[in-house]
C-alpha cells in the first residue's frame, strides 16, 4: 500500500497538463505597447481552468499561511500561479491544479 502511494505522487509530479503550442504563441505578440502587454494578461486569465481562489486554497493547504502572492505566469508551454508566501514559494498549474515542480519551469 505504501508503495503505492508513493507511486501515485510520483505521477502526479509527473504529469501536468501543458498548453498548446497555438495557445502559447497566443500569448505572445511583438509589439509590446502596455495595452497589448494587458491584452496578453486578458488571454492569460481565458485560457486558465483553476481559477485564484482555488490555487490559494491549494497553496493554503501546503504552506499552512494565510498570507498568499499569487501571479499568474508562463513559462515554455506551462501556464502557472506563482505563489509566495512566507517561507514557501509554490508553482501550481493553472490548467489542472497539479504542483509543478520547479526543475520543469526552469528549463
Amino acid at each position: 500500500m505504501k508503495y503505492l502511494l508513493i507511486l501515485l505522487s510520483v505521477y502526479s509530479f509527473s504529469s501536468t497538463e501543458t498548453m498548446s503550442p497555438l495557445e502559447h504563441n497566443s500569448l505572445h505578440t511583438y509589439n509590446k505597447r502596455p495595452s497589448l502587454r494587458h491584452t496578453n494578461e486578458k488571454r492569460a486569465h481565458r485560457l486558465h481552468k483553476v481559477d485564484e481562489e482555488q490555487a490559494k486554497a491549494i497553496a493554503h493547504k501546503i504552506c499552512k499561511t494565510k498570507k498568499l502572492t499569487l501571479t499568474l505566469k508562463h513559462h515554455s508551454l506551462y501556464l502557472y500561479y506563482h505563489v509566495n508566501a512566507e517561507g514557501c514559494t509554490l508553482f501550481i498549474n493553472a490548467l489542472d491544479g497539479s504542483i509543478i515542480e520547479p526543475d520543469k519551469i526552469n528549463r
